[in-house]
C-alpha cells in the first residue's frame, strides 16, 4: 500500500503547502508516500519514498482522463490507496485516481478564495483544522559540502515570477550599498525567471558576489547560513524563511494575509496601493537593521 500526493505548482507553493503534507503523513502511518509533483521540489521536502515527474509522458492520461484499467500507468498506480491532490475542481485527476482504484481521494484547490493564509487553507482539510499543529513549512536542508560559515552574508534576491511583484531595482542596489556599509557582504540570488536583470552581476557592488540558478539544496544550505535575506513575494523568499534564515519580504499585489512566508524572523512590508514603488528603501532597510541587531 502506498500513497500519492500531488502538487505540481511553484515553489513557494509547495512550500506553503508542506505543513499539510506532513499532517497527511501522520494520518497514514505506516504507508510509504509518493510524490507526483516536481523532482528540484522533492529535493528540499522531507523525504518522499518516490518521486514521479509530473512532466513525464508516462502520467498524461491522468489529466486527459484517458487512462485505461489495463494501461501501463494502472498497473504503475495498483499500489497506491490513497491520494492528496493540489488541483483545481477543473483537473480530472481526482475522477481518474477513483476510477483506477484509489480508494481515498482528496482534492483541494491550490488556491484559497478567502483572506485564510494558505498554510492554515491547507491545514484546514483535516478534521480539527489547525489543532495546535506546526504552522511554519520546514524544508530538509542538505548538510552543506562547502564551508559551514558564510559570516556576515546578505542574500538579496531582486527577482521573482512577474515584474509586477519587484522592487525597483537601483533601490535593491541601494539597500545593498547600506548593508555593505554596516560591514555586510552582499549575495545576489538570480534565478532562470531573472535573466532580464541585468545589472545585478558581480561587480555592481566591489563585495558582491552572484548566485546564479543554484540547485535548490545548495541555496537552501546558503540560505540557511545566512545573516539576513531580502526578496519579494517569490518562492525564494519562502525557501529562505523556511530555511531559517532571517527574513525581509516585499509584497505589493498580493495579499501578505494570504501569502507571506512565515517565521520566528520574518518581517513583511507592503504598500497600500499595492505598487511596488510605493515601498521606501528607509522602511527597507530599517527592517534589515531590526533582524541584524536581534539576538
Amino acid at each position: 500500500m502506498a500513497g500519492l500526493i500531488y502538487h505540481a505548482g511553484a515553489l513557494g507553493d509547495f512550500i506553503t503547502a508542506l505543513p499539510a503534507i506532513a499532517r497527511w503523513r501522520e494520518e497514514h502511518p505506516g504507508e510509504p508516500q509518493i510524490l507526483l509533483g516536481r523532482p528540484a521540489h522533492a529535493a528540499i521536502a522531507p523525504p518522499f519514498d518516490e518521486t514521479w515527474d509530473v512532466e513525464a509522458g508516462a502520467f498524461s492520461g491522468l489529466f486527459s482522463g484517458s487512462a485505461a484499467s489495463d494501461s501501463p500507468l494502472a498497473e504503475k498506480l495498483r499500489p497506491v490507496v490513497s491520494a492528496l491532490l493540489f488541483a483545481a475542481p477543473s483537473s480530472p485527476i481526482a475522477a481518474t485516481l477513483a476510477r483506477l482504484g484509489v480508494g481515498e481521494v482528496v482534492r483541494q484547490d491550490p488556491f484559497p478564495a478567502s483572506r485564510i493564509h494558505v498554510v492554515d487553507y491547507h491545514l484546514s482539510l483535516f478534521p480539527g483544522g489547525l489543532g495546535g499543529k506546526e504552522l511554519v513549512p520546514r524544508i530538509r536542508i542538505p548538510e552543506p559540502a562547502e564551508e559551514r560559515d558564510l559570516g556576515d552574508v546578505a542574500a538579496i534576491h531582486p527577482g521573482s515570477g512577474s515584474a509586477k511583484k519587484n522592487w525597483p531595482l537601483d533601490r535593491f542596489i541601494e539597500l545593498a550599498a547600506r548593508l555593505v556599509e554596516r560591514d555586510m557582504r552582499i549575495s545576489w540570488v538570480v534565478g532562470p525567471a531573472d535573466d532580464g536583470i541585468t545589472s545585478v552581476r558581480q561587480g555592481v557592488l566591489s563585495s558582491s558576489v552572484v548566485w546564479k540558478s543554484l540547485p535548490l539544496p545548495v541555496l537552501a544550505a546558503r540560505l540557511g547560513r545566512c545573516r539576513l535575506f531580502v526578496g519579494n513575494d517569490s518562492g525564494v523568499t519562502h525557501l529562505a524563511a523556511a530555511a531559517g534564515c532571517p527574513t525581509v519580504a516585499l509584497f505589493g499585489e498580493s495579499d501578505p494575509r494570504v501569502w507571506a512566508p512565515r517565521g520566528a524572523r520574518v518581517k513583511v512590508i507592503g504598500s497600500r496601493n499595492g505598487g511596488m514603488k510605493a515601498i521606501r528603501l528607509e522602511d527597507v532597510f530599517q527592517m534589515c537593521v531590526d533582524l541584524l541587531d536581534e539576538k
